[in-house]
Order: structure tokens, then sequence, then C-alpha cells
């Protein structure tokens, strides 16, 4: 008997467009296609297609410091096994949520400030890339001086670019809108 047709993804359109997984695999889309080549910091290392399944939680990390749009809108999540990877390495080794997060997904201090936990549950199937993360160079000013941030090598995460969800959706209103139960949920995350 022949297999049912997986449902269209929310995202279909946009995840069609090479731009994204250009952005997924770490590299600047503007200067990639204005100067014919790449300049990469971070991402995905070699961005793998994948379905993401609806009817089960997303997470990532965000920073207060960003509107609550970007919070919710950006494309880079973690299923929940690899953000229960994140969470039992904080427990074992006795960091706070926030920096066991900024040490196994390479987060400079320049990029987020890494105190705002989301979790959504997805209602409808998406389309995203995934992959282990890339090390990441720090801006040489300020708190990271430079540093580089390599993504923990012994546990592997596996991190998701989602493409599109802050692109208006069929009723005008960012996707992410439409695709995450309402309302999404955002927490602080303590130092501590």
């Amino acid at each position: 008997m022949p297999q049912p047709a997986p449902p269209t993804a929310a995202n279909a359109a946009a995840f069609e467009q090479p731009h994204w997984r250009v952005i997924a695999a770490g590299f600047d889309a503007e200067r990639w296609y204005a100067a014919d080549q790449g300049v990469c910091n971070g991402g995905i290392v070699l961005p793998q297609p994948t379905r993401v399944a609806s009817g089960q939680y997303y997470y990532r990390f965000a920073s207060s410091a960003s509107p609550l749009a970007a919070q919710l809108g950006s494309g880079w999540w973690l299923d929940y096994e690899n953000f229960a990877l994140v969470r039992n390495f904080a427990q074992q080794h006795g960091y706070a949520l926030r920096e066991a997060a900024r040490l196994m997904l390479a987060l400079p201090y320049a990029w987020s400030r890494v105190d705002r936990l989301v979790r959504a549950l997805l209602t409808q199937p998406l389309r995203a890339y995934t992959g282990r993360g890339k090390p990441v160079q720090a801006p040489p000013e300020g708190a990271d001086r430079g540093t580089r941030w390599v993504p923990t090598q012994h546990i592997a995460l596996r991190q998701l670019y989602v493409p599109g969800l802050a692109l208006p959706g069929p009723r005008g209103q960012p996707l992410y809108e439409t695709v995450f139960a309402q309302p999404i949920q955002v927490e602080p995350l303590r130092e501590r």
C-alpha cells in the first residue's frame, strides 16, 4: 500500500529559496550574492534538509535585548532531544542553563544575552535545515574580545534553522504566529 504524501510545510515556499541554506551555513547572504564570495561565521556544518513535525515542542535561547518579534521569529531552534542535552549538561556540571547553552551552541556575548528561553508547540509542519554548529569568531571589541567560540565536541547537538518564520504568513501576520500555538512561552533565564 502506498504511503500518504507528507503534509505540505507551512514554510515550503520560503524553504525553496536558496539563500536560506546559505544563511543556515553561517554565510552573510548579502555578501555571498553581491561579491560572489562568502564571509562565514557560525551556522551549521553541511546543513541538511529535514521535516519539522507538528505536535511537538521546539526551543530556542534568545536575548531580552532583541524585540519580541526577533525572539519568536528567529530561524534558530532546537528539538526537544537536543534541548534536553543542553539541560542535562547544565545539571550534571553545575552550569546555569543559559551558560550551558552559550557553551554548547557557541553563542558569543556580543550576539546574545541568552537570558530568555522560548518554548513553542508547533501546530503545522515546517521544513528546516539541520546539523552540528560551526565555530564562531566573536568581534574584536566588547566582552568577547575576539574569542573563538567552538561548540562542544564531545556532545554533538543538532540545531535547526527554520527559514521564513518572520515572513508574513497567509493572513499577513508573521508565520511564527500561525504555526505555533499561541501564546508562545517566553521565560527569563537566571544566571544561577
